[in-house]
């Protein structure tokens, strides 16, 4: 049985979950959280599956350890593998991917793009995803290799964000003028929302897997009686990265109550 006292587990290749533990304080103000942002070997979507699956059970290993009762993976990256490490753990782990083909699924769009990772895109998860619900949906997928990159460095350098957006997104765009719908597949890119929309202001519509995922998360816990019942919910940062980047990008995404940023020992890498 949960325990309704314990923390949810948000995890990321680096900074960009952010965005989901601000959707997580939103919707359920009560629950402590416990952030773990992997960012030495970021980009994750530039990595092997092999790779990718031995830091990640390093990481969701430490969460383990802090006795969290479920663990929302925020990295596309990671949750596309997501069968071959849930076994390994007895803690729910819910996937950034499916949340983000869910919306797209309950929005019944006849076609949409996807912007994520290199990894994300060679998968093709999304597309099996959402065609799963959507048979007929036309699905465009774009892999970025740097723009998460430039992201967890933390200035949001707007030439080199512009430039890696023309060279990905531009390219989607030009061969799909029309498209109007485009899903955020790497949570560091609703940070550069603004950036998208200047640029390419056909898009209308933007799915945040984010806000799903955290909703994900709230219907799992009512599901099993394990939301804390009461008090005001802590945030605790972990990063084996710069606590200081992080520092200033969680005031900059608007978390809340935040009770400690500290450096925490990175994953070893795989041998090779």
């Amino acid at each position: 049985m949960l325990n309704a006292l314990s923390p949810i587990g948000v995890m990321d290749a680096g900074l960009g979950g952010y965005t989901v533990v601000r959707e997580l304080q939103k919707i359920l103000p009560c629950e402590d959280i416990i952030y773990l942002g992997e960012g030495k070997y970021q980009p994750y979507g530039n990595r092997s599956r092999e790779e990718i699956l031995h830091l990640t059970r390093q990481s969701l290993s430490f969460l383990r350890d802090q006795s969290v009762k479920v663990v929302a993976v925020a990295c596309n990256t990671i949750s596309t593998l997501i069968d071959a490490y849930q076994p390994d753990f007895d803690f729910r782990i819910f996937s950034i991917v499916q949340a983000g083909a869910d919306d797209v699924i309950a929005l019944k769009l006849s076609e949409v793009g996807v912007l994520s990772t290199m990894f994300t895109a060679k998968t093709g998860q999304y597309v099996q995803l959402i065609r799963a619900g959507l048979p007929e949906t036309k699905v465009y997928s774009k892999g970025c290799p740097w723009l998460a990159r430039i992201i967890e460095d933390g200035d949001l350098d707007q030439k080199r964000i512009n430039a890696e957006l023309k060279d990905t997104l531009g390219v989607l765009v030009a061969a799909h003028p029309h498209l109007e719908s485009l899903v955020l597949g790497c949570t560091h890119f609703p940070l550069i929302i603004d950036n998208i929309k200047k640029l390419y202001p056909q898009f209308t519509r933007f799915i945040n897997p984010a806000a799903s995922q955290a909703r994900m998360v709230k219907a799992y816990l009512k599901r099993e009686n394990a939301l804390r019942p009461n008090g005001q919910g802590t945030l605790s940062i972990c990063t084996t990265s710069d606590t200081k980047v992080y520092r200033r990008m969680a005031s900059f995404v608007g978390l809340k109550n935040i009770e400690s940023i500290r450096l925490v020992p990175a994953p070893t890498p795989l041998e090779k």
